[in-house]
């Protein structure tokens, strides 16, 4: 398994550097899921690198105090998600494009579609003014793939809550919250369905990840042709 993928990703970094985001709600195992796939990159001696959204940059780290920490429920959705705009464009500018443009791969915590679900389907701002201003000030830069962990919300917070410390306050809003947030997640994948795949994350982590790495296989090699 770890031989093909290191020629099919090889064989696709000739061409230009890859941008893999990995979404889902709170609990869903990104940190984790990221973390072992990129010690396999490590492994097989793939250039890569790791990064989050809101963050990845000096800037971008403190506005992601502010708003996953912060006392910001005076902002509106507009207000808050032109933070995580501001914080994705010198993310894209600095990290993300530069990293591309060294044919490296990308791995992302959260990108756009967390906006989109968050903000957007969620939070009521007009996914058209989203989608307008990524294009107008980020560079219209999307994901080659993007991976949904798709979690049971209830499962999801109870692995939250094993941890003493509270990341962000999504994760302090009510059950239902964090259902219409799966829900919508799924809805954006489908629509997005050319280069979202979508992963069972109640499974066991390993077996979480062996399905990642079919799904990247099996992706890069349709996209080789």
């Amino acid at each position: 398994m770890e031989t093909s993928i290191k020629n099919l990703l090889s064989k696709k970094l000739t061409e230009k550097g890859i941008f893999i985001t990995f979404e889902g709600g709170e609990g869903s195992g990104k940190s984790t899921q990221i973390k072992l796939l990129s010690k396999l990159l490590t492994e097989q001696n793939i250039s890569h690198i790791v990064t989050r959204e809101p963050g990845g940059t000096e800037i971008g780290e403190q506005i992601r105090k502010i708003l996953l920490q912060g006392n910001i429920e005076k902002l509106d959705a507009y207000s808050e998600f032109l933070c995580f705009a501001a914080s994705r464009r010198e993310h894209l500018k600095k990290i993300i494009l530069p990293a591309l443009a060294e044919n490296k791969i990308v791995i992302c915590d959260r990108f756009l579609d967390s906006s989109s679900v968050y903000q957007g389907m969620v939070g009521g701002l007009n996914e058209e003014i989203i989608l307008n201003i990524h294009d107008n000030f980020c560079f219209k830069k999307y994901p080659d793939l993007t991976i949904l962990l798709n979690v049971n919300p209830k499962v999801g917070l109870d692995r939250k809550n094993r941890t003493t410390l509270i990341e962000n306050r999504f994760e302090n809003f009510e059950n239902e919250f964090h259902d219409l947030v799966q829900a919508k997640f799924l809805e954006l994948a489908n629509i997005n369905n050319h280069r979202c795949r979508i992963i069972n994350a109640d499974n066991q982590k390993d077996f979480i990840f062996n399905e990642i790495i079919e799904h990247i296989k099996h992706f890069f090699s349709i996209n080789l042709k």
